[in-house]
């Protein structure tokens, strides 16, 4: 049964992945400081131009360096097989699309996406809300990104992906308040059905 953990950023579960389980690949992002060590497959879908420009401001000082650094037995996807990144492989973008669509909002999405096209068996999300507004210099990027996310999850579902999100992930549950008149009712985790 092949797994993959794919790891982004938020504080509810990051620290919570299977990241020393041998039964799953762990997958993440080339900016997580914290445990990009643990990491199987790295990804930074960004523009190397636009890598470069955001440091300071979003990538720390040496990034690119540590792109670099990232051994060669590891995948290290990136949009292309940058020569100034020796180890960084052209994301399959088109092959990847041919099935599960051409809309990606964030890097998990395109890491999503990948797993999906691999048919792989189980896909776990850690550190993945997407509840929040951004931080500064991320406009509301964790927000509008949750609808992509989202339709890869049930994507994958349906493809008979077994889907594995911790309690404390926000994704595919209901989050809404919906008032009717003068009150609002607490409808739990699904629309409709009170608690």
């Amino acid at each position: 049964m092949r797994q993959v953990a794919i790891i982004g950023l938020a504080e509810s579960t990051h620290n919570d992945a299977p990241y020393r389980d041998p039964d799953w690949e762990i997958w993440g992002l080339g900016w997580d400081e914290g445990r990009w060590p643990f990491f199987d497959r790295h990804f930074d879908i960004h523009p190397l131009e636009c890598i470069r420009e955001a440091t300071p401001s979003f990538y720390r000082d040496g990034y690119e360096e540590r792109l670099r650094e990232v051994s060669e037995e590891l995948p290290l996807y990136m949009q292309e097989a940058y020569p100034d990144i020796p180890n960084a492989l052209r994301y399959p973008l088109e092959e990847v699309s041919a099935l599960v669509g051409d809309y990606y909002n964030s890097t998990v999405a395109y890491m999503l996406a990948m797993a999906i096209y691999e048919e792989v068996d189980r896909i776990g999300l850690w550190g993945i809300d997407m509840n929040s507004e951004g931080a500064p210099g991320h406009a509301n990027e964790y927000r509008d990104e949750r609808p992509n996310c989202e339709y890869l999850l049930g994507f994958a579902k349906a493809k008979g992906i077994d889907i594995y999100l911790p309690d404390k992930c926000p994704l595919l549950k209901f989050q809404g308040e919906f008032p009717l008149g003068c009150i609002t009712p607490d409808y739990g985790h699904r629309y409709g059905w009170l608690k």
